[in-house]
């Protein structure tokens, strides 16, 4: 019989509990350093991902924003009309997963498109080559802004933005027309719009200026001549009426100069110089 010392025996029984020990801890749930997720936590942000525009038979060209989302609410709008032409939508809660920072398009009178975000907010600038009419439509997950070239000079219901909407009802109103005097001597024709998406066309012929808000309703009592020469700004008169599906503005200048024209949310402002 094979005969063990005592202390070849303490140790052989130490290098077991110490594995039985090892093991035992090794399987005991570790504790995570990151607390949990608190109740109170911001939404995830909505995610523009994809960009890309397409040129459409008749001089009309779409451009498509997709989403990860529905839109929870429309962008806010910036049109400039003149001297620079630039559209700007600005989304709030809205990162961008495009990829894409400049597309360079050089086609239908669109220049270029230009995504930025900063910080929680992402924005669309539609750099333009001339002024166009504009018109957006929410489908799903995707929003589509249709850009076409002016018609000057007609005054027939000669634009179907969407087919499938009622050509005896406008879809869009004149709320109030203002004239202010503003403090470098210019006039301002401020115009008050029942939404952001109104097609707008604004042109210059000589000392006048034509303002036609397309698919446009006017309340008979704002139909109206404004005399504003009393205040002293290179304006003589801002006429309003209806004509046809659009209402049109024409702005009596002094003689023929500078003007510019952009819009806000839903306020039009023309300001001749």
């Amino acid at each position: 019989m094979l005969k063990i010392d005592w202390p070849i025996w303490v140790l052989f029984w130490v290098f077991l509990l110490g594995g039985a020990l090892h093991e035992a801890v090794s399987a005991e749930p570790q504790s995570s350093a990151t607390p949990p997720a608190s109740s109170g936590q911001q939404p995830a942000l909505n995610r523009m991902q994809a960009l890309d525009y397409a040129i459409l038979p008749g001089g009309k060209l779409v451009i498509k924003l997709v989403f990860r989302h529905e839109l929870r609410e429309p962008p806010a709008v910036f049109a400039s009309y003149h001297p620079t032409a630039r559209i700007v939508l600005d989304f709030a809660d809205t990162a961008s997963e495009t990829g894409k920072d400049l597309m360079e398009v050089g086609q239908g009178g669109l220049r270029s498109l230009q995504v930025v975000q900063a910080g929680t907010r992402t924005r669309l600038v539609i750099n333009l080559a001339r002024p166009v009419v504009y018109e957006t439509a929410l489908k799903g997950n995707e929003l589509l802004i249709t850009l076409q070239r002016p018609q000057a000079g007609t005054t027939g219901d000669v634009r179907r933005w969407f087919p499938n909407a009622e050509p005896a009802a406008p879809r869009h109103n004149i709320r109030e027309v203002n004239f202010q005097r503003a403090a470098a001597g210019e006039g301002r024709v401020i115009v008050e719009l029942s939404n952001t998406t109104t097609p707008i066309d604004i042109r210059q012929h000589g000392k006048t200026l034509i303002v036609d808000f397309l698919d446009s309703a006017l309340p008979p009592q704002m139909e109206r001549r404004l005399d504003v020469q009393d205040f002293g700004t290179p304006v003589r008169a801002v006429e309003t009426y209806r004509l046809g599906s659009r209402v049109r503005m024409k702005i009596e200048l002094e003689s023929a100069g500078e003007f510019a024209a952009y819009q806000v949310s839903r306020q039009l402002i023309v300001a001749p110089r």
